[in-house]
């Protein structure tokens, strides 16, 4: 087994999560990758998820509101930011960074607000940027693959986490 680790967020039941409160990160766990590099068990990971609603100012301008979901109804088209937060807790620096965050069938991809995730279309598989992969459409035709055909996100930090450094890393989608 690797040293390395790999944190993965399940973003599985979405619904629940937005219905109950749930934070992602009481499902996160962390999986093995086939490469070796060092444990990032210090690697605190923190998930959240807000409901992008627009509003009307006290002046009549519209204006966007990050809002808690366990304070609306969330209804399909509701636009929604998942937020991974990470943090070096340990005293050495975390190299070889992995995150993947399966996006829940119940939401449609719209976009990782990092330009260098990489995304994937086939459950997990393959990795890359969406202008470079292709799905299966019909009878074994390939066609360029679309923000909707988005299953996970993957973000591969190339630089160290110093300790006591964090960040976020984010997408959004819509609730289907």
């Amino acid at each position: 087994m690797s040293n390395m680790r790999m944190i993965l967020l399940e973003a599985a039941l979405v619904a629940a999560v937005l219905t109950t409160g749930l934070s992602v990160s009481q499902v996160a766990y962390a999986a093995p990758l086939p490469a070796a590099a060092e444990p990032q068990a210090d690697v605190k990971i923190d998930s959240l998820i807000k409901v992008e609603r627009t509003e009307q100012s006290e002046n009549g301008d519209s204006v966007t509101a990050l809002v808690d979901p366990a304070t609306v109804k969330i209804i399909p088209g509701d636009k929604l930011l998942f937020v991974n937060r990470y943090e070096n807790t340990g005293k050495n620096d975390v190299t070889g960074f992995v995150l993947n965050n399966p996006v829940h069938k119940a939401v449609a991809f719209i976009e990782a607000l990092e330009d260098w995730a990489l995304v994937s279309v086939d459950g997990g598989q393959n990795f890359g940027k969406l202008s470079a992969l292709t799905v299966k459409d019909g009878e074994q035709q390939s066609r360029p693959a679309v923000a909707g055909d988005v299953s996970h996100i993957r973000w591969v930090l190339r630089s160290p986490i110093k300790p006591g450094a964090s960040g976020e890393l984010r997408f959004r989608g819509t609730v289907k």
